[in-house]
């Protein structure tokens, strides 16, 4: 009686850890697991918290009854998954040695198994313990995610084999908003809408191979959501971000890095701004300032969403600081000799240039990026770049980012610059759902 009980929870247990539909399926292995002397996790190391049950027997009910209660009991409805994090993966059931045992001795049983099965009517297939295994240490649905891929890599030639490779290790998403989220309309496409709020869905879901997708945007955070509407900014706000180039990063609402220029480059930079002719806006977290409040100071927030900036006498004299400096003018041509003079002023006052957009320069702290932003979250979030990270962006502010990222993606309007760095370059530009497609394609949501 005791060993149905410890069956029974077993086999509930790993049907709601594997989402698994054939019970028979997920019988089998656990006996071959448990005859092979492999653990199961504990309930108690679940996030599902399953309680262990102490289930009285009368002296003279039978086997089959007890069985056919327990069933009941634990088979009916399936638990609510929970919302939030903790959460562990699939392949947390086993560890690696006992999954490649486990499927060693399966290839030995049925060595015929990969001939056959190219025999084999598709519709007819189920999945073997050698799918199963593969799946839960490719923390993918290898059904689902397989036959997805079989059908893009026929659409899109993308999806090459070094790419398809990488996927299953994926879990995090990090996207550039300006020309990548966000078209030349400044709105969503209505696939990249879809495809952020399916990312942003299956990251705080138990049952998600997805676990995290972030913004990494040169914008403030207040800009970033404003700039993606009330619909998509009410789920992203609960999401971490990098904001402001990387010098402001979020995880829980709380800064978990930030740096600021020093007071010597940024009296330089007012200076170079004064004899120019050109625009300045200081960055201070989501508060933006300005020295002179010209037209193009002002379409930082009537066209880019921005914050309003507050006009003040001196930037230098800002006590708290500015994480980084806009220079802006609508004549790019004048600006590109303006960047001659502030990489020079950069080398003398420990800091560095990027650009995001033609009409806007950027002052940064030596040292400081967007992918260093991407990097210190990823940290925070027990990420690794190289291998588990997507990453999205359009401009020369996103390089770093997308050469670190186990997979790249630059979008069709985006620069030589971020087209170079990237593993995929897209057709498709922002304004016709680039970064959707790319997010539906390449992750399993």
């Amino acid at each position: 009686q005791n060993k149905f009980v410890a069956l029974v929870l077993m086999l509930q247990h790993f049907k709601t850890r594997m989402n698994i539909a054939n019970p028979m399926i997920a019988l089998l292995l656990i006996l071959i697991s448990k005859t092979l002397g492999f653990h199961i996790q504990s309930p108690a190391k679940s996030i599902h918290n399953l309680p262990l049950f102490s289930t009285p027997f009368g002296a003279d009910e039978g086997d089959d009854e007890v069985l056919k209660n327990l069933t009941e009991r634990y088979l009916g409805e399936k638990p609510k998954m929970p919302t939030f994090k903790p959460r562990q993966s699939k392949a947390d059931l086993y560890d690696n040695d006992e999954l490649n045992n486990l499927l060693k001795l399966h290839n030995e049983l049925y060595p015929q198994n990969s001939q056959e099965k190219e025999n084999e009517d598709p519709s007819e297939q189920f999945p073997s313990i050698h799918d199963l295994v593969l799946q839960a240490v490719g923390e993918t649905d290898a059904s689902g995610l397989h036959e997805s891929l079989r059908e893009s890599s026929s659409k899109y030639k993308w999806v090459t084999e070094d790419i398809t490779k990488k996927l299953p290790k994926l879990k995090a998403i990090a996207s550039d908003v300006d020309g990548t989220l966000i078209g030349s309309n400044q709105a969503l496409h209505s696939r990249t809408k879809e495809a952020v709020e399916k990312a942003v869905e299956s990251s705080f879901s138990s049952t998600g191979d997805l676990e995290w997708f972030f913004p990494a945007t040169g914008k403030t955070r207040w800009g970033a959501l404003n700039s993606m509407g009330p619909e998509v900014a009410k789920i992203v706000s609960k999401c971490p971000g990098v904001f402001i180039q990387g010098l402001y990063c979020v995880y829980n609402n709380e800064v978990i890095f930030e740096k600021k220029l020093t007071k010597k480059a940024i009296e330089a930079a007012e200076s170079l701004v004064a004899s120019t002719g050109t625009s300045l806006i200081a960055y201070d977290g989501d508060n933006l300032y300005t020295t002179e409040m010209t037209a193009t100071v002002r379409e930082l927030n009537t066209k880019w969403g921005e914050p309003l900036a507050k006009e003040i006498p001196s930037i230098a004299d800002h006590l708290p600081g500015v994480h980084k400096i806009l220079i802006c003018d609508l004549d790019v041509e004048k600006l590109s000799k303006v960047r001659i003079s502030l990489e020079e002023l950069a080398r003398d006052n420990c800091a560095t240039v990027t650009q995001a957009m033609p009409s806007m320069l950027e002052l940064l702290p030596e040292g400081c990026s967007k992918a260093l932003g991407v990097e210190k979250l990823c940290e925070a979030l027990g990420v690794d770049p190289s291998t588990q990270l997507l990453a999205l962006g359009d401009a020369e502010n996103d390089v770093e980012m997308l050469e670190m990222a186990a997979v790249g993606v630059a979008m069709g309007n985006g620069c030589s610059l971020a087209k170079n760095a990237a593993d995929v370059v897209l057709e498709e530009t922002s304004d016709e759902g680039g970064a959707g497609i790319a997010i539906e394609v390449l992750t399993n949501i």
